[in-house]
């Protein structure tokens, strides 16, 4: 009786629900990225991997082309989001197949959270779902995004892309 009024509980009642898999606020970033349009990707490389055609200028002032090796974080129906550290504002890329060139200068932001899986930093993608104070309920098992069990950096804004982490 004598601690009966001072007991109390703290409940929070949801309007809706959600599922999906919950991570800390503290684990999420903003991050850029280059807007390429899809009909500039192609195959190439040693392995047949993803990327573009960056035109280049050599010292002799000679027009060159490289293939460019660049992993895709995210697409729409028009255009890829690519990492920045590929390429630079003013770059130039080829279309395949065509001389249309295209001037690297569109830029959007993605929210994200650092994965751990492979022992290295790496960039994926989330859709929030309900986000509160804590953290946040985000959609599990998309196409660029998180999986169960995968394992992220609580505190994202300490690490970088492809930071190694060590146990």
């Amino acid at each position: 009786i004598t601690f009966a009024t001072d007991r109390m509980i703290e409940i929070e009642l949801l309007a809706n629900s959600e599922e999906g898999l919950k991570i800390p606020n503290s684990a999420i970033v903003e991050r850029a990225f280059y807007l390429i349009p899809v009909e500039y990707l192609t195959k190439g490389g040693n392995t047949g991997a993803d990327g573009f055609i960056r035109e280049t200028y050599l010292e002799d002032g000679t027009v060159s082309t490289e293939f460019v090796e660049a992993t895709i974080y995210n697409s729409t129906e028009t255009e890829y989001y690519v990492e920045e550290s590929v390429f630079n504002i003013g770059d130039y890329i080829i279309k395949p197949d065509s001389d249309e060139k295209y001037p690297i200068s569109k830029q959007a932001t993605l929210i994200g959270v650092y994965n751990i899986n492979k022992g290295y930093a790496d960039f994926k993608q989330i859709t929030i779902l309900y986000q509160n104070e804590e953290y946040a309920i985000v959609k599990s098992n998309t196409e660029y995004g998180l999986s169960v069990y995968d394992h992220i950096v609580l505190k994202g804004d300490t690490v970088n892309e492809n930071d190694f982490i060590y146990n």
